[in-house]
């Protein structure tokens, strides 16, 4: 106490209190630097850690697979046959492949989604088990890419008819067909744990398996893991993937990198994985190429997608093959559910992880920098404490109005997608009316900056903007654990807005006149706009998607995948945006004594 109080009276006599807070945007600005300097410094030796399997049960590859040359001729034979099915449709093909389930002794049964597409399922159940857990060999026909997926199709046949001649098993296997890895895979799997009634018990693991090529070849396969919500697969699940899988001296790529890439591990190819890794995770459910294991987020449920690339590699079909077997006998070996090793953290490469523990700084570092600025905009007003009290329900009421008006949008814009007939064009209509308006709201200040309309007093406008700022502070640290990506995502595209209220400051203690400030808060406003960086994400970044098609996906997400990054994009990010944008643009900042003066 005595330190406290000796350190406050070091503060008054220097008169530190008011270089503070004339530092607090510096001082947040710094906070932001930091952060991505933190983040920077992750993929350097001695940040990261190698990978190892924590569940001594799994023991991976530590027995022979004998699904081997041996079983070629039995895939060849399902390609040929699923090879003249390209042309038919999903119902005929599901049809053809039940009864080829029916000769190796497998029950069949379908779920069809609210689109009427059917998923063809099958349970093999295990001869040393009780019905209670499942593995789930996950086949779509059309692989994320938008190919044919023939070869995972017949490998799936195979490896189905492999796992039904041993009697190993203590988990029961479910081999599903499904028309794709996206909203119809998610439909059967929420119906497997709502509404169907013939399951197979808890589903430990699953793996997504796409194969498109007619080739007995492949050159590597790339491992996808990124669920919904930020939800990842235990690591062990990957890390005994990756040792089977160099057990038969297979390459393994994470966030497509290419051939020539595999071999290397310094610390660009480290940051370009972990900043891919950050950027799919942040997409994930939305975008249309999803890799498939996303269908599985939500229920416990382990999976991965395992994708085979190249046709005139030196691994053959059937060593992608034993991948999955020798992956299911480890997870078969397990007596309780994956539980032992991390659930949150970042891949730098298929040997290479950082723990949540060594990269949340960077998000706390961003949501403290929020915080301070937020801080800022109440001290450097001059308003007193005792204004801002007797204004707060007022503010608070303006923010809950912004509240509701985008709650509204979260509800309706994708009612109304659901309702038209071409989804696509509808969204795209959909996002170039919102660009439009949220382009007239940042050019605001400018556009209003001769007729002087000013709707909000000092104390309000301070106040709502601080509001906004600490709301965003609060979003990011509610979003910390749960959802690291879309956290850093938030506290990095979010950063102009922070310099918004500063560029007002320094205009009205400078008195400027020029337009100078109005170009720079309008340049910040558009820079911070949630749908002007849809357009630079589609455009720019070489995501392979369209502006339409991340749109598309933010609107359907929520009721075709329960994936809730619609809402916090709208109800947080816009919202936090628009109160901002307005209040720069209608409220009133300079002091009374300013104002009169001018008046007079």
């Amino acid at each position: 106490m005595a330190l406290a109080e000796a350190l406050l009276r070091k503060v008054h006599k220097y008169g530190l209190f008011p270089k503070i807070v004339r530092l607090l945007p510096v001082i947040s600005l710094g906070l932001a630097i930091a952060s991505a300097a933190w983040l920077a410094s992750l993929p350097m030796d001695g940040n990261y850690r190698n990978t190892y399997i924590s569940e001594n049960a799994l023991m991976p590859a530590q027995v022979t697979s004998y699904f081997r040359e041996s079983e070629w001729n039995i895939v060849r034979g399902y390609r040929g046959e699923i090879l003249g099915m390209e042309l038919m449709s999903v119902s005929e093909r599901n049809a053809i492949v039940e009864t080829w389930l029916a000769d190796i002794g497998l029950k069949s049964a379908y779920h069809v989604n609210q689109d009427g597409d059917d998923t063809l399922y099958a349970i093999m159940h295990a001869p040393r088990g009780d019905d209670t857990e499942a593995m789930v060999l996950s086949i779509p026909w059309q692989t994320s890419d938008g190919k044919y997926n023939v070869g995972g199709a017949a490998l799936g046949m195979a490896l189905s008819r492999y796992f039904s001649r041993m009697s190993i098993w203590s988990k029961n296997i479910i081999v599903v067909f499904s028309p794709d890895g996206h909203e119809s895979l998610r439909s059967w799997v929420e119906a497997y744990h709502t509404s169907l009634d013939n399951t197979a018990g808890s589903i430990d693991a699953a793996i997504v398996m796409e194969f498109a090529s007619s080739s007995d070849h492949f050159d590597y396969y790339e491992i996808h893991y990124e669920g919904l919500n930020g939800q990842l697969p235990n690591l062990d699940l990957i890390n005994t993937i990756v040792t089977v899988a160099s057990g038969e001296a297979i390459g393994c790529s994470l966030q497509e990198a290419s051939l020539s890439q595999l071999g290397t591990n310094n610390y660009s190819s480290r940051l370009r994985t972990m900043l891919k890794s950050i950027v799919s995770m942040t997409l994930a459910g939305i975008t249309p190429n999803s890799p498939g294991c996303e269908a599985f987020s939500g229920w416990q449920i382990q999976a991965v997608t395992l994708k085979a690339k190249g046709e005139s590699g030196r691994h053959d079909v059937t060593q992608f093959g034993r991948i999955v077997d020798s992956t299911f006998r480890s997870v078969n070996n397990l007596l309780e559910k994956f539980h032992q090793s991390f659930f949150f953290y970042l891949l730098l490469s298929p040997t290479n992880f950082v723990s949540i523990g060594t990269y949340l700084p960077s998000a706390i570092m961003f949501a403290v920098a929020y915080a301070l600025s937020s801080l800022g905009c109440l001290l450097s007003s001059g308003i007193t404490a005792t204004k801002y009290l007797h204004n707060i329900g007022y503010t608070l009421s303006l923010f809950t109005s912004l509240q509701v008006v985008c709650y509204s949008l979260c509800e309706g814009l994708p009612f109304l997608l659901r309702q038209a007939s071409d989804k696509e064009e509808a969204a795209g209509v959909i996002l170039q009316v919102l660009s439009f308006l949220s382009a007239v709201i940042a050019l605001g200040p400018i556009l209003t900056r001769s007729r002087n309309i000013k709707l909000l007093d000092r104390t309000t406008s301070s106040a709502m903007i601080a509001l906004c700022l600490f709301f965003i502070a609060m979003l990011v640290t509610a979003l910390l654990i749960v959802h690291f990506a879309l956290a850093l995502a938030l506290g990095v595209l979010c950063l102009p807005l922070t310099f918004i209220y500063p560029i007002i400051s320094t205009k009205v203690n400078a008195r400027e006149k020029s337009i100078k400030s109005e170009l720079k808060i309008c340049l910040c406003s558009i820079l911070s706009n949630p749908f002007f960086l849809i357009y630079v994400a589609g455009e720019i970044l070489g995501l392979g998607v369209s502006p339409v098609d991340i749109m598309t996906g933010l609107l359907t997400s929520w009721h075709t995948l329960q994936c809730w990054t619609w809402y916090v994009f709208i109800l947080g990010w816009f919202c936090v945006w628009l109160g901002i944008s307005l209040t720069a643009t209608f409220g009133r900042f300079e002091p009374e004594v300013t104002r009169t003066k001018k008046e007079e």
